[in-house]
């Protein structure tokens, strides 16, 4: 297994930094506001992934925590009793992250090859928007243990969010190659190959979906109307976003209403369509209050509506 060389100057002055307090204090902040910004806007999280490190019950991590930590104080070269209390600080949650990271990366400079330490550091990093090192860590995870769908899908979603479509695409493929049935490999495949520009590839893992029913083959419809609307056939991608639109009653699709409306809105736009756009903003702005764009858009239909009826108020 690779060990992180300790004079590593990007990882070492982070770890110094979190040993302050203004550095925890930052972190803290920093994972508070990543936690309400993660939210794609495209790229699918899927379920929740399996968990990859065990540990007690909530009640009970703080007894197993201190027993830990006896144990590391008896013997400061105990290794296990140091990843296990990074472990045990990684499970109690944001707060303890600054702890748990300092303790996993000493452990890990001190000789320690335990691979949760890769997969407690990817899962720390990212939370707290340090995204290339927590990429770092996955692939270290990985080479341990290359059949880790859950990992190797947290590996994907992160070099989608980094723009770095080429590699989520080989990721997403691999991963759809074992299993060409998962729908959300299938969806997040789609998607990549829709960012690097290859819409017809796109189109075919989005038509997978379509087979599906209920929300999966609502999203496919409105990422497929998009498509179209992109390449010109706009009264072609209007009808399909508009398709995918869930009725009274029926399951959210999982993109936001806003987002969809706002295609809407754009095409209803380009055809001319002034009272069904104006109907389709407002949509927005009921999702999202002041929402710029929207603003920006109402008031010019209104004004250009009252430059041809001069009477209407």
């Amino acid at each position: 297994m690779e060990r992180v060389h300790p004079t590593h100057p990007g990882r070492s002055s982070l770890v110094a930094w979190m040993r302050s307090p203004i550095g925890w204090v930052v972190l803290l902040a920093v994972c508070a506001v990543v936690a309400l910004l993660f939210y794609a806007g495209s790229v699918r999280s899927g379920r929740t992934p399996r968990r990859l490190v065990s540990w007690p019950p909530s009640s009970r991590i703080d007894a197993a925590l201190a027993a830990a930590q006896g144990r590391l104080a008896t013997d400061p070269q105990d290794l296990p009793a140091l990843v296990e209390v990074g472990i045990l600080h990684f499970a109690k949650g944001a707060q303890s992250y600054p702890e748990a990271i300092n303790e996993l990366e000493e452990a890990r400079r001190l000789g320690a090859l335990d691979s949760r330490i890769f997969y407690c550091l990817g899962a720390m990093y990212q939370e707290l928007g340090l995204y290339t090192f927590s990429m770092q860590e996955y692939q270290r995870y990985l080479r341990n243990y290359p059949d880790d769908r859950e990992v190797r899908l947290m590996a994907a979603k992160l070099d989608y969010r980094q723009g770095d479509f080429n590699s989520a695409i080989k990721e997403y493929e691999r991963l759809r190659f074992r299993d060409p049935g998962d729908l959300l490999v299938a969806e997040n495949l789609g998607l990549s190959f829709w960012q690097a520009k290859l819409a017809d590839r796109a189109a075919e893992c989005f038509s997978q979906l379509l087979a599906a029913g209920g929300p999966p083959a609502r999203r496919a419809q409105f990422y497929l109307g998009r498509l179209a609307f992109e390449s010109g056939r706009v009264q072609e991608g209007l009808d399909m976003m508009r398709r995918s639109l869930p009725a009274d009653g029926e399951p959210e699709t999982g993109i936001p209403k806003q987002q969809m409306y706002r295609l809407l809105a754009q095409a209803y736009q380009r055809l001319n369509r002034v009272d069904e756009a104006r109907d389709a903003w407002q949509m927005v702005l009921l999702a999202v209050a002041n929402d710029p764009e929207a603003t920006v858009a109402l008031k010019t239909i209104n004004r250009r509506a009252s430059a041809r009826n001069p009477r209407r108020k």
